[in-house]
């Protein structure tokens, strides 16, 4: 069978049929026994085949008619082959696809580490992108990588370390607690054997038989540790330094350090500070110290009471032991009950341009002429005790009390009298105190040889009859601080009172109102505790605020023909002051503290020049002044000091002191636990109402024994 057409007859039956398109998914239309695709230039027709081939291989499986039709109708292109060949080629330059792996979290910030890729050996132009795909491992290198850690990872970790230290501290102080319970079986158990055994033979014990508990009494025992298993100031080899605000550094007070797991300040410090006290520190107030009795000062030597047997059914405790410490003293315990007694024997060289007041305590110039002195004292030498009582519940009980060698501030005699002496009860959150006992007002101290501390040179507070309540607070590792109340004497003890009944017209007789006044702290610690230079542990910053308000009367220009009465004579002076002091530690090594003050009638409290009232008018005098210290430890037990103080009386009437105010700076060196040298250079200026401004050179060298 044929078909006639315009330009040809007789075709095959095949090429006849109608031709599908491809690219139309239809038959197309025969014109002149071509499809209209034909018609188009062999190049065009080359790139649409090209174009088809492609298409179709994705659609239609090979082998299919629809490919073998394509094929037919693209391979009589000459361009076709050479086209497939390039393009072919070119696919097979190109680099292989690869999936963008996503980054690990912190490879950007771990290399962007100042000295990250120097610690690794990585190029510092490449992208985090670009090293990752070079090495896979780099995510694993980063972090097991110190100097590529973050700043946030380092502090993330480093309050981890802190939370492990502390819950290793309570474990430690747990198991002490345990081994102290099994002592004193083991001292029961041993005691009623002994006694079985003199039952039974009839012989007494023999004298060296061996009591259990009596073999492990040089350990210290865990009723002598507070909680936390933290070692008490007390028993710190160097005496506190300038940045623990209030602690000078011949007297350590004893105080127990809580540890911040137990919720309580660490590093608490004594009770309150002073002026003229020796120092412990009112940054944050403790339960009574008990020093341990093994310490980094010296091997302590104990000596171990022989055994007792105790009679039947009586009940035993561990055998009483007394342990010595060089430059510690002695440390008695018995009964869960802790005694230390310990000294500070002084010899200090004063050498002046020109006189000050007293010889040994060089508070004010004197407005004689000038005239050069060297006197040497020896009335600051200090004896101490701490008492550590068996715990009440969850109340402990203890005491402390200071002795020295001068009867008050301004005397120039000896004698043996208490500065401190009060008895306390703590819970380590509560504390309740009561007795003579330092400020809660204006507490820190800066760090001068006398221990006058720049009384009445711009640094008040003193000591005196007390009943104090303090509440400590902690609000994690980098916030806590402590709350103080306290009703006092309005008079104190550190200033002589005599009354001279037979020239009563001359005398000033200050006394209180018939009330106590109220004093107040609230001191607060910043950051987390860290250990310092010299063997401390403090905050980097510390602040506190604190006030007085009370009353005095005032008895001045007594008529002799009255002396009893005294109504017309009688003034009340109202008593007020505010402070604020706190202290910086710049490091290890470095620190700032200081105190600032305003108030009236002051006088009792070491400020306003120690003058409290306007003769003339028996009005309050106002006062204004401060402290400001820097201190250096050249090595762990050398260190210096530098500070300058002011006090400013205003209206302090005629022949009344108006400024007083004083340069310092010191050495002090322990040269071992038992004995420390120092040497301070002062500079002091005191302006009269009358004699005007009297300056003098003083230089003071001390050399103290602990004892």
């Amino acid at each position: 069978m044929q078909t006639i057409g315009r330009r040809g007859q007789g075709r095959p039956a095949l090429e006849r049929m109608p031709q599908f398109c491809v690219f139309c998914a239809e038959p197309s239309p025969q014109i002149d026994g071509k499809s209209p695709h034909q018609e188009r230039s062999s190049t065009q027709l080359s790139l649409t085949c090209v174009l088809k081939l492609a298409r179709t291989a994705l659609v239609f499986p090979l082998g299919s008619w629809s490919l073998h039709g394509l094929l037919q109708q693209c391979l009589p292109s000459p361009f076709l082959l050479p086209l497939l060949l390039a393009g072919g080629g070119a696919i097979a330059l190109l680099p292989p696809a690869r999936a963008n792996a996503p980054e690990p979290p912190g490879v950007a910030a771990s290399l962007e580490v100042p000295g990250c890729r120097r610690a690794l050996g990585l190029p510092s132009t490449p992208t985090p992108a670009e090293l990752l795909r070079a090495d896979p491992g780099l995510a694993a290198k980063l972090a097991a990588a110190p100097a590529c850690r973050p700043p946030g990872d380092a502090l993330s970790r480093l309050e981890h370390l802190e939370q492990e230290l502390a819950a290793s501290r309570q474990r430690i102080a747990a198991q002490q607690s345990q081994l102290a319970a099994e002592t004193v079986r083991q001292d029961t158990l041993a005691a009623d054997l002994a006694q079985l055994r003199r039952q039974l033979t009839g012989q007494p014990a023999s004298p060296g038989a061996a009591i259990p508990g009596a073999a492990i009494s040089s350990a210290p025992d865990a009723s002598a540790r507070p909680a936390g298993g933290a070692l008490p100031i007390a028993a710190s080899s160097q005496s506190a330094g300038p940045a623990t605000a209030s602690a000078p550094a011949l007297a350590p007070a004893p105080s127990a350090t809580i540890t911040p797991a137990a919720g309580v300040t660490a590093a608490a410090t004594a009770p309150g500070s002073s002026a003229l006290a020796p120092g412990p520190l009112a940054a944050t107030p403790s339960v009574p110290a008990t020093p341990a009795t093994t310490a980094a000062a010296g091997t302590p030597s104990t000596l171990t009471a022989p055994a007792v047997p105790a009679a039947a059914g009586a009940a035993t405790a561990s055998a009483p032991t007394a342990t010595y410490t060089p430059g510690k003293g002695f440390t008695l315990q018995a009964g869960g009950a802790t005694l230390r007694l310990w000294a500070e024997a002084k010899l200090l060289g004063f050498s002046s341009s020109r006189y000050t007041f007293n010889p040994g305590q060089p508070l004010i110039v004197s407005p004689k002429d000038p005239s050069p002195s060297y006197d040497l004292s020896a009335q600051q030498s200090m004896v101490y005790a701490a008492f550590r009582g068996p715990k009440w519940g969850s109340w402990t009980p203890g005491a402390f009390a200071i002795f020295w060698l001068q009867d008050n501030l301004l005397a120039e005699g000896y004698s043996f009298t208490p500065v401190v002496a009060y008895g306390e009860i703590g819970n380590g959150a509560w504390r309740v105190a009561a007795g003579q006992n330092f400020d809660v007002f204006a507490p820190r101290d800066p760090d001068t040889l006398p221990n006058g501390k720049l009384a009445a040179t711009g640094n008040p507070g003193a000591y005196r009859p007390q009943f104090r309540v303090e509440r400590n607070f902690e609000a994690g590792p980098g916030f806590g601080g402590v709350v103080q109340l306290a009703a006092s004497s309005p008079v104190t003890t550190a200033l002589p009172s005599n009354v001279d009944l037979a020239n009563l017209q001359s005398q000033e007789i200050v006394e209180d109102n018939g009330w106590p006044n109220l004093e107040a702290r609230l001191n607060f610690g910043f950051g987390a505790y860290a250990d310092r230079a010299g063997g401390r542990s403090l905050r980097p910053v510390e602040l506190g605020v604190s006030g007085i308000v009370g009353q005095l009367r005032v008895l001045d220009n007594i008529r002799p023909t009255d002396p009893l009465t005294l109504v017309s004579d009688r003034s009340t002076v109202n008593v007020w002051g505010a402070a604020i002091d706190g202290q910086i530690a710049l490091g290890r090594r470095f620190g700032l503290s200081g105190e600032l003050y305003t108030g009236q009638g002051l006088g009792e409290y070491m400020a306003g020049i120690l003058q409290t009232y306007n003769r003339g008018t028996n009005q309050a005098v106002p006062t204004a002044g401060g402290w400001g210290q820097f201190y250096v430890y050249l090595a762990d037990n050398l260190r210096l000091n530098l500070g300058y103080g002011i006090d400013n009386a205003q209206d302090s009437g005629v022949f009344g002191l108006q400024v007083n105010s004083g340069v310092f700076a010191n050495v002090l060196w322990d040269v071992n636990p038992w004995l420390q040298l120092g040497l301070e250079g002062n500079y002091k200026l005191t302006t009269y109402d009358v004699f005007g401004d009297k300056n003098a050179w003083v230089v003071i060298s001390q050399v103290m024994f602990r004892l």
